[in-house]
């Protein structure tokens, strides 16, 4: 099987210069990233969907390689969907069907909820918005020992202290941390390293810059139900986190939309591509149906 081409562009989106990959021919399908903003995460996803539709995936602003040149800001949802919009109006399409994981899920709904007339379908994987809970406490309360950490010790201790809780990275998984903060010292070259070195010059901008704009946002499911937006929701098989699969699944009921258990945990786009891709791909085909 040849490896569809990829086409690279970039689109203007409210001073920011947004890098874009472009894969295939078909209905167009925007795949929307979450931490570490890269469009590589999806590349794998994105070649084995390219054969039926157009792929557009892109680097969220201040991540990778969209730029800001007036300087890095605390990030809006809201600033998110415009991107995600410019993207698509420089590839030409005025809608698409919609795919994000994680803080990209979350993108998603807000699209949904505010932009509706560019949306063809949404499907979101563990969006991260306990504010949806009726009991969010703990939840919070963590992230505001994360603000005390960042504002106190730096986003280094912050970024840790974020990936062994919510990550759920022990201290001790030295090989796991090097990939994450030091990949050139434990892979070899190729693009798994290119990709990782990117994104290890994210991971500060997330901190300081994305993390609470993400947990504070409250999507406003009550306007997607108005929107009529055709949706579904998806959880990891694998997902180790109750808190994760709850705020998945009280979106989907709250919305009644479907909730798809797809394989694998929180990460599976990256980490089993092609089987995640064929299980995105069959919940796509069951929306357009």
């Amino acid at each position: 099987m040849t490896t569809p081409a990829v086409k690279s562009g970039r689109a203007q989106s409210d001073g920011a210069d947004l890098y874009f990959e472009r894969r295939g021919d078909g209905p167009p399908l925007l795949l929307i990233t979450g931490g570490g903003g890269d469009a590589g995460y999806y590349a794998a996803i994105a070649e084995a969907l390219a054969d039926e539709y157009t792929v557009l995936s892109y680097d969220r602003r201040g991540n990778s390689r969209s730029r800001l040149p007036r300087g890095p800001a605390t990030i809006t949802i809201a600033g998110q969907s415009t991107d995600a919009v410019a993207v698509l109006g420089q590839n030409g399409f005025s809608r698409a069907h919609v795919f994000g994981s994680s803080g990209g899920a979350t993108i998603a709904l807000d699209l949904a909820a505010h932009h509706p007339d560019v949306v063809e379908t949404v499907i979101g994987h563990e969006p991260p918005v306990p504010r949806v809970l009726p009991d969010p406490g703990d939840i919070l309360a963590f992230y505001d020992e994360f603000d005390q950490v960042l504002a106190d010790e730096g986003w280094q201790a912050a970024f840790t202290l974020f990936q062994t809780r919510i990550g759920r990275i022990p201290p001790g998984q030295r090989l796991v941390w090097d990939t994450l903060l030091r990949p050139a010292k434990v892979l070899p070259p190729g693009p798994l390293l290119d990709l990782m070195k990117r994104v290890s010059g994210n991971w500060e901008y997330m901190t300081r810059y994305e993390v609470r704009s993400f947990i504070d946002y409250v999507p406003d499911l009550d306007q997607i139900l108005a929107n009529r937006v055709r949706i579904a929701l998806a959880r990891g098989a694998e997902t180790l986190d109750v808190a994760e699969i709850r705020m998945t699944e009280v979106v989907a009921a709250r919305l009644g939309a479907e909730c798809a258990v797809f394989p694998g945990g929180h990460t599976a786009p990256m980490e089993i591509p092609a089987t995640f891709a064929a299980a995105l791909r069959d919940l796509l085909a069951r929306l357009r149906a």
